[in-house]
């Protein structure tokens, strides 16, 4: 046996060897056992020494890339030659959009006059006048959705995305989710789509690369794709409304890729309010900024006029400009631009405080803007780029396309154009870049008209056509076009008045017929509201007698609308009709309308024709004198404050309905105070109320509907009728059969829910709403319709009229 075992396999075995092994494996087992401790001690120090390492170079990393974010969105304004963003910027809000009509809805409307206030998607200057619902961006964040935030050219969109990235980088509370999250702001044009990685998300750090500094872009793309792993990127995309179609259609493609691809992570883009094709495709729900009220105004002014003394005027010559009292520029001023978009506010104030304006239009401002930083061989290069950036019909323009000599730095270096990829640039600003096309083609010879359509901005460069040179044909052509259930092509001339010369010969036959269609009750309240915004824009001293005689007239809606446009045009001579109407017209909204205009015009009369309503009006006029003094930053919100102290309740509760809208923190701080200190619960109820709507509004933005399938309320009119609702045809043949034989609450919903899904095959439907006896199902009808058509930027006419 023990010969077997010394040679098994034909091996020896070493009985001496064996038992050494054996004690020596004995021995090794006893030192790591020894040694485990500190070995796993070391281990676990090294790892959190690597971790320390890697936390402290991505702090690093973090903390340059805010650095370098907050310095970079300080020059994104027109004013950045001068002043940082920070100093002027006023707060940007967005227009809370109107709910979705829902027959199922059982909650009671909040009482109030906001139901007669404008709110349109693309014409909203009456819904700044009037202070219509709105949200800060910080609210529309935490509601959900990915954001379009929509608006011409000059309204701020391209500032409000600053603003979100500069509060977001200081990790400022105002911004709320944002200041959790890592922005990243970028041009559209510095996206490179013409490859598509593997993972979207290599586009975006290719384009912010673009932004940063050389010794930080190497570092950049660990640190985005950390954050959006985490959920933690905000994107903000600028530059959409800058884009032709074509040029959109794989910017919604790449988004929409982005979106599936990186869930948890934000978007906010800034676009046009027409020509966003394919945008909410990708899951971006369209809202309008909102534009600036009168304390929005005054904001940015006395905002300006601290800064422009702190930074500015030391360096002015003495006895000049510099030594002017701030508070008499402002209150010079603050009647002049109060129909103003940000653009033309910043413009205008601009050339008063420096003593260099031209005259009192928004092209002698841009003109004063210009000489300030182009020499005359310069503004002419200028002139040239403009109009072959319309002429090619191109976001960027490929410098390439460049006359050899183009002083491109120069331009850059002036705030006139910007790099992009790929050897292009940009107009920093669109609204200039057409203004000098538009000077370019006056001087020379205007293009074809086909190139002046179906791009926004080619639109503006139409625009400034008309108020430079002659445009009666375009004008005659486009009256002409009968078949435009929208009067698209009307409203686009319409347009045109606003800095159009006074004898302009084609001023006559589009004021008359804005006219003819704001006076007729057939026509669809939205279109009619449409045209009344823009005669209040016209600068047309005879649309006030339209307006008054619309005060006259047997139909209520022609009756608001006569209000609201008489108090956009801050027509004194309505004020004893609009007073008449408040005490005795038998339609609330009527009488809701005619306070929110006395409170718009501002005079003495018309206030303390407010005042009296508010203290012995009946309590549904009471509340609206309360809400429109709310309009009125000087004495409006001092009538408001004294009311509080009146003995009668119904004008204490009104007053609080009033200071529910003003947007200070002393209306806050009164709130919270009476609704634990008023007498009555009735004030302390309605205090409660206006303090729960300031800090949470009760208005939301709802991401875009896709699949009518999904919508609760056609799901319950289908199980009603004992049917399901499949995806796809089956929802919108149930859609259809609710619009023919539902409620009227239900037709109103599924006119609603048709143009929520983009759906393109109800025109039969839609045409027969238009022509519908109901007023309310005309209106949902146009509405529909204009939401249908939005994503395309094109006059689908223009080419029938043409021919």
């Amino acid at each position: 046996m023990l010969n077997w075992l010394a040679n098994i396999f034909g091996w020896r075995f070493d009985w001496p060897e064996f038992v050494l092994g054996i004690l020596f494996g004995l021995l090794v087992a006893w030192g790591i056992r020894r040694a485990l401790p500190s070995l796993l001690e070391a281990t676990t120090w090294t790892k959190q020494r690597a971790r320390t390492v890697g936390e402290g170079f991505t702090a690093g990393a973090k903390d340059r890339y805010r650095e370098e974010l907050v310095r970079r969105v300080e020059t994104l304004h027109m004013a950045r030659a001068i002043l940082a963003l920070e100093e002027i910027v006023v707060p940007p809000r967005l227009l809370a959009p109107p709910a979705p009509s829902d027959p199922q809805r059982t909650e009671q409307q909040q009482e109030g006059s906001l139901g007669v206030l404008p709110n349109l998607p693309e014409a909203n200057v009456l819904s700044g006048i009037y202070r219509a619902p709105t949200l800060s961006l910080a609210e529309a964040l935490a509601d959900g959705p990915h954001i379009l935030i929509t608006g011409e050219p000059g309204s701020g969109k391209s500032t409000a995305l600053a603003y979100l990235a500069l509060r977001a980088g200081q990790r400022d509370p105002e911004a709320g989710l944002a200041a959790e999250m890592l922005p990243v702001l970028v041009h559209a044009g510095d996206l490179r789509l013409d490859h598509q990685p593997r993972d979207p998300l290599t586009v975006l750090i290719d384009a912010a690369q673009l932004t940063v500094s050389g010794g930080l872009a190497a570092r950049l793309p660990g640190y985005l794709r950390n954050h959006a792993r985490q959920g933690k990127l905000l994107l903000l995309l600028d530059g959409l409304d800058e884009l032709m179609t074509d040029e959109l259609a794989p910017v919604a493609a790449w988004l929409k890729r982005f979106i599936a691809t990186h869930q948890g992570n934000r978007v906010i883009a800034a676009g046009p309010p027409r020509g966003y094709d394919g945008i909410v495709e990708a899951g971006l729900a369209p809202v309008p900024l909102a534009p600036w009220t009168e304390h929005e105004h005054r904001l940015f002014l006395q905002r300006w006029g601290a800064a422009w003394q702190k930074y500015v005027a030391p360096g002015l010559p003495k006895n000049r400009i510099g030594d002017l009292d701030p508070a008499l520029i402002t209150g010079w001023l603050v009647g002049l631009i109060r129909t103003l978009t940000p653009f033309e506010a910043t413009l205008r104030i601009w050339a008063a405080y420096a003593g260099d304006a031209r005259g009192g239009t928004t092209a002698d401002g841009i003109e004063a803007y210009l000489a300030r930083f182009l020499s005359p061989d310069e503004r002419q290069v200028a002139e040239v780029l403009g109009m072959t950036w319309i002429k090619e019909r191109v976001g960027c323009i490929p410098e390439r396309l460049l006359a050899r000599g183009t002083p491109v730095s120069d331009l850059i270096d002036a705030g006139i154009l910007a790099r992009r990829f790929a050897a292009r640039v940009s107009f920093a600003h669109p609204t200039l870049g057409a203004y000098l096309a538009a000077r370019g083609f006056v001087q020379g010879s205007l293009p074809d008209p086909a190139l002046l359509e179906g791009w926004l901005p080619a639109e503006i460069c139409t625009h400034w056509i008309a108020a430079l040179g002659d445009v009666t044909s375009e004008a005659e052509r486009h009256l002409r076009v009968s078949d435009d259930p929208l009067a698209q092509h009307l409203l686009l001339c319409g347009r045109w008045l606003k800095d159009a010369p006074a004898k302009a010969p084609w001023r006559p036959y589009v004021l008359r017929a804005l006219a003819t269609v704001l006076n007729d009750v057939q026509r669809p309240y939205g279109l009619r509201l449409r045209a009344a915004h823009t005669l209040v824009l016209s600068r047309e001293p005879t649309v006030g007698i339209l307006f008054r005689r619309l005060l006259t007239s047997d139909a209520p809606s022609s009756r608001i609308l006569g209000a609201l446009g008489l108090g956009g045009l801050r027509d004194e001579e309505s004020v004893e009709p609009l007073l008449k109407l408040v005490e005795s017209d038998p339609h609330i909204f009527c009488r809701q309308a005619s306070c929110l205009a006395l409170a718009a015009i501002g005079t003495q009369p018309a206030l303390e024709g407010l005042g009296n309503t508010l203290l012995t009006g009946d309590e549904e006029v009471r509340m609206a004198a309360g809400e429109s003094l709310a309009c009125h930053p000087d004495e409006g919100y001092g009538m408001l404050k004294d009311a509080l102290e009146v003995d009668n309740l119904l004008t204490r509760r009104a007053a609080v309905f009033g200071l529910s809208r003003v947007p200070e923190d002393w209306a806050l701080e009164a709130l919270e105070k009476l609704q634990v200190e008023d007498g009555q619960w009735i004030v302390r109820g309605a205090a409660s109320e206006g303090v729960e709507r300031r800090k949470n509004p009760p208005w939301s933005i709802h991401a875009p509907v896709h699949e009518l399938s999904e919508v609760p309320w056609l799901v319950a009119y289908a199980s009603r009728e004992g049917l399901g609702v499949a995806p796809g045809r089956p929802a919108l043949d149930m859609a259809r059969r609710a619009l023919s034989s539902g409620t009227p609450e239900e037709k109103l919903a599924a006119l609603d829910a048709i143009a929520a899904a983009g759906s393109e095959e109800f025109s039969l439907e839609l045409n027969a709403a238009l022509r519908s006896e109901d007023p309310q199902m005309r209106d949902a009808g146009y509405e529909a319709l204009w939401r249908l058509t939005a994503p395309s930027a094109a006059l689908p006419v223009a080419a029938a009229a043409r021919a």
